[in-house]
């Protein structure tokens, strides 16, 4: 008789257990989901501009003079972008933006060893969370580029497919836009698709091509070469 109580003790004291781990489970798990979307990378810090409206010293003192003054010898040429200098361009263009019912505040580039980092806070319906794209650029023996996006995630949550058709259908949508930039708009499709494309662009007489490019902690540097266009 003493063994029957003591085995249904037990037994009662297991189902007792079980039920308090499922419950531990069921609280825990969307306080978990709500850290995990919460996470913003340490990286993601964007700096107060000085004198948002107007243009980027950045660009008009140094990266922008660097280009044009190279391109016009038209000779292959080396053009090096600072992650703070491209930073603060991006920063004066007006933020945060309204999409619908989604706001995206100033988004933040991030250069590492071989890869591009882009983060933005979005908030939708009173959520905040940080958007990370990472991308891990490649070029193939063609010279053709692709962006290689490896990641999207919302703080800590993976949302890549989501993300993909999302982007695929935005860019889509903004066929109209692109008739004046037939070049961006191979690129985007290019990038939202994971593909390789030819990375040239039109500068007034010239096209330009990029040959090659390297990544390395705060900086991106491209080679670039101009040649004249043919007269059509």
């Amino acid at each position: 008789m003493k063994h029957k109580i003591t085995h249904s003790a037990k037994s009662k004291s297991r189902r007792t257990r079980n039920i308090a781990i499922v419950l531990a489970v069921c609280l825990l798990a969307p306080a978990a989901g709500w850290v995990m979307l919460g996470f913003s990378p340490r990286a993601y810090q964007p700096l107060p501009t000085d004198h948002p409206e107007q243009v980027s010293p950045y660009l008009t003192h140094q990266l922008g003079p660097d280009f044009y003054n190279q391109v016009q010898l038209n000779e292959p040429f080396d053009l090096v972008i600072e992650q703070a200098g491209l930073n603060d361009i991006i920063g004066r263009n007006g933020w945060p933006q309204q999409f619908g019912e989604v706001t995206v505040f100033r988004p933040v580039i991030a250069f590492e060893k071989d890869f591009i980092y882009l983060m933005s806070r979005i908030e939708v319906y009173g959520f905040s969370s940080v958007l990370t794209v990472a991308a891990r650029p490649e070029m193939d023996a063609r010279g053709y580029l692709n962006f290689n996006i490896r990641s999207v995630r919302l703080g800590l949550v993976p949302i890549t497919a989501i993300a993909a058709r999302v982007a695929e259908k935005a860019v889509a949508d903004s066929a109209a836009e692109f008739q004046d930039w037939p070049d961006l708009e191979v690129m985007f499709k290019a990038i939202v698709t994971n593909t390789f494309f030819e990375p040239t662009f039109d500068f007034g007489r010239q096209r330009v091509g990029l040959r090659s490019f390297s990544l390395e902690p705060g900086l991106l540097r491209l080679h670039l070469a101009p040649e004249t266009k043919s007269a059509p």
